[in-house]
């Protein structure tokens, strides 16, 4: 009976810790605030392999690292094979380090979705906020609910692979009290 009770008590804390990890995520205001702060993102690619996990996709850029430059435009839809991303002259075997800031409005808890296909992982403020993995269609990579303490801009980072076929990477937010939008090109900024 004691080994019974021991292992409910073991099992509660389990599913207590899940729920608790599953809460709203703090996430802390870039410090100094930047300025002079540019719309878009930094963005250093890797262009020609066929990677199937952030793992393998992370080899690769840190075999091959080029220069990271500028991107304006930051919602990239599924419009299909054939479709150029993200200003390259490819559409499929794209890994993408993205680096900058994003801009939030007004302090509150956000609701965030990132989209891709294939993989994706996204921190801001250093914390992952979402994640997807392996090979997959155009998906969500989770609904994570993050807690903004102020207005400003906070670190964003974002990698991104695709290994062939069709491609999408997207962002949406709702705003405390509103509903989901895509999140504008005009809350990115990099220096």
């Amino acid at each position: 009976m004691k080994k019974l009770i021991v292992a409910a008590v073991a099992a509660l804390g389990m599913m207590v810790g899940t729920v608790a990890s599953a809460g709203v995520i703090e996430l802390t205001p870039a410090n100094p605030q930047p300025s002079g702060v540019k719309q878009g993102l930094k963005a250093q690619f890797s262009l020609g392999h066929r990677p199937r996990s952030l793992g393998q996709a992370k080899g690769y850029l840190s075999e091959n690292p080029n220069a990271a430059k500028p991107i304006r435009k930051l919602q990239w839809p599924d419009k299909g094979k054939g479709a150029l991303m993200f200003g390259t002259k490819k559409y499929e075997h794209i890994i993408a380090n993205f680096t900058g800031y994003i801009k939030f409005d007004a302090p509150g808890v956000y609701d965030l979705e990132f989209y891709a296909n294939d993989g994706l992982q996204v921190w801001i403020s250093g914390k992952t906020v979402a994640k997807l993995d392996g090979i997959n269609p155009c998906s969500s990579a989770g609904r994570p609910k993050v807690n903004v303490p102020k207005a400003g801009w906070y670190d964003f980072k974002a990698f991104y692979y695709q290994k062939e076929g069709t491609a999408c990477y997207e962002s949406e937010w709702k705003k405390p009290g509103g509903s989901y939008t895509l999140i504008p090109d005009s809350a990115f900024g990099y220096k």
